[in-house]
């Protein structure tokens, strides 16, 4: 299988909630996972370093859309991973090692050897498994709130974790969905551009309600694994350069800023080269919230690859 412009989707019963097309100069494409289809967004740009985005769980390759005009002549791909977004939605395996091997599969496809891996959330774990497992493939990670620890790294069992990470089987109407949304953790920061890249999300079924698309076995199944990794194994064998953000948002509880804290030490004694970032202020979803702020790191964290490629008389 290789790679392909988007050809239409087949009949489904569900219906996108919105339909938009990629940011400007973007090519979608169909590109080969592990035994899996998976959709991709590629923006050539103008040479020099490329860029891998992994969005979050439950998220999609939209997610980034904010983010993506700030990285501009840098060439670029968001992916969206199994069972998210336009991806194929396999019953199974949904663990690390499988989403891994999905990425480097496509990262064959595109024909891109080495790249700077950006991940937000649950798509930072993937960015760091991959640092780990492929360190041939990943010349740096940028972590954006993510792949530090789970609620069982706070000291929580695994059922009160696994209950902690457990998604609402919300099914809301369009229009009620779009307005909670509205007034979720993002109230402040809202726009059509943020609306846009959050309601690819969800579709509508033939009852006329608007779900996730990522189906809920599929969400545990992930939330299991996550809860099962060894972290602190992948970080001490995480060897690049590794920007850590770790956001703060004003309504987090002190249990939960202590959390992040630990996580950050966490990163400062695994990780071999570590750039720690504390936003606060932050909320999760901070490439919505701050999306400049976002492209900014991920051009430093590229530059900081051209640079040391260029000291060292070897192309990036």
């Amino acid at each position: 299988m290789g790679v392909s412009a988007a050809p239409p989707q087949p009949p489904t019963t569900e219906r996108p909630l919105i339909e938009r097309p990629p940011v400007v100069g973007g090519l979608a494409l169909d590109v080969p996972g592990r035994d899996v289809r998976l959709r991709a967004t590629r923006w050539p740009g103008a040479g020099g370093v490329p860029v891998l985005l992994l969005h979050g769980l439950a998220s999609s390759r939209r997610f980034w859309d904010l983010v993506v005009p700030g990285l501009a002549g840098l060439p670029v791909v968001a992916l969206d991973q199994r069972g998210h977004g336009d991806s194929e939605r396999p019953a199974g395996p949904y663990d690390a090692a499988t989403v891994v091997a999905d990425a480097l599969t496509a990262l064959d496809a595109l024909g891109l050897s080495r790249v700077v891996v950006v991940g937000h959330s649950w798509g930072a774990w993937t960015a760091l498994r991959m640092a780990a497992t492929a360190p041939e493939r990943v010349l740096s990670v940028v972590a954006v709130d993510g792949g530090l620890g789970t609620p069982r790294s706070a000291g929580a069992s695994r059922e009160q974790a696994r209950r902690l990470l457990t998604p609402p089987r919300t099914a809301l109407p369009p229009d009620e969905l779009r307005q909670r949304l509205r007034s979720g953790p993002l109230a402040f920061w809202w726009s059509d551009e943020v609306e846009a890249a959050v309601l690819p999300l969800f579709a509508v079924g033939p009852d006329g309600l608007a779900r996730a698309r990522l189906p809920f076995e599929a969400h545990m199944a992930i939330v299991d694994d996550l809860l099962d990794a060894d972290v602190e194994a992948v970080l001490s064998s995480v060897r690049c350069r590794t920007w850590v953000v770790s956001c703060e948002g004003p309504a987090d509880e002190p249990a939960q800023v202590a959390a992040r804290t630990a996580g950050l030490e966490r990163a400062r004694t695994l990780l071999t080269e570590p750039r720690l970032l504390h936003w606060v202020g932050a909320v999760h979803d901070v490439p919505l919230q701050w999306p400049a702020l976002v492209s900014g790191l991920v051009r430093a964290a590229v530059e900081e690859v051209a640079t040391a490629a260029a000291g060292a008389g070897a192309p990036a």
